[in-house]
């Protein structure tokens, strides 16, 4: 951890946060910037996902050397019909966000495994005992205080199945609602990450927050049967529940704000309102705040 005082701190090494201090490394590298993460690792243990048309083309400089997969059509399946859909779609794992970080940014700006305790507008202090000051401290820290906010529940389980034989996908199937109707809206979501790999996530739309862990699996694992896929090892599981936001008292919202004005990414409910994911709006807040003045 380097002494003296930060241009800027993020709290937070997600998506939101990971992005800004990749963009400032390029666009501001005379800025002396901290990133920090209460994990040993940045990004979690994620999939972030997004089709082309997302993206501005001036600004995938930012995101494209974080990309593990690439596909240039994806499909997607109801009762009554189906239909590929000719947009490129693009995911990101939090291995490969985690290698870019570490490869691209200074190390000793680079704060792992360590909890915050307090923080205001320029001053951090840590669990630890040890505190570091900054011009500005922006929370990345992903989901706050939502109870100014009217909203339901996006919420999933996926896993990374190794299959015994190929799965005979070529593109990723973003939507397959020939399930049944549980919970809400239901569908399964499918990422093709090699001819063995596959990546199957239960995904519910929702009023509920309450994630059945044990049934999703059991529905992946029958999910799976039906496609004829016999399933080696699960190499990865994610899970989640993302608030989706269709309303509330906005200003609020950013006044219960614990003293600190900036916050970016899921804690400043910063999401695409309807899926509730947060990587387009990341990419566009971590370029303004690049190309902001002095």
């Amino acid at each position: 951890m380097a002494s003296g005082k930060y241009d800027l701190a993020i709290v937070g090494g997600g998506l939101s946060g990971g992005l800004l201090a990749l963009a400032l490394r390029e666009k501001r590298p005379e800025l002396r910037v901290a990133l920090i993460e209460a994990e040993d690792h940045f990004g979690g243990n994620h999939i972030w996902s997004f089709f082309d048309s997302d993206i501005e083309p001036e600004h995938r400089w930012l995101v494209d050397p974080l990309i593990s997969k690439s596909w240039d059509s994806y499909d997607v399946h109801f009762p009554k019909y189906s239909r590929s859909l000719q947009t490129g779609y693009n995911s990101i794992t939090s291995k490969k966000f985690n290698a870019v970080i570490g490869q691209r940014l200074d190390k000793k700006h680079l704060i792992t495994g360590s909890k915050v305790k307090v923080m205001s507008k320029e001053h951090i202090s840590f669990s630890s005992g040890k505190k570091i000051a900054a011009t500005t401290v922006i929370d990345a820290r992903g989901g706050g205080d939502f109870s100014a906010l009217e909203y339901g529940w996006q919420k999933f389980l996926g896993q990374m199945l190794h299959l015994k034989k190929p799965h005979g996908l070529d593109r990723p199937v973003i939507m397959d609602a020939r399930v049944d109707q549980l919970d809400g809206y239901h569908f399964v979501y499918c990422l093709p990450f090699g001819n063995m790999d596959v990546f199957v996530e239960e995904t519910y739309y929702s009023n509920g927050r309450d994630l059945d862990k044990t049934a999703c699996r059991q529905r992946i694992a029958e999910y799976a049967a039906r496609q004829g896929w016999e399933i080696a090892d699960i190499a990865a599981e994610e899970f989640g529940q993302l608030p989706v936001v269709y309303g509330g008292d906005f200003d609020q919202f950013w006044q219960d704000n614990d003293g600190l004005g900036a916050r970016i990414g899921a804690r400043a409910a910063l999401a695409h309102p309807i899926t509730s994911y947060s990587l387009p709006m990341a990419v566009r807040t971590a370029i303004s705040i690049c190309e902001m003045p002095e």
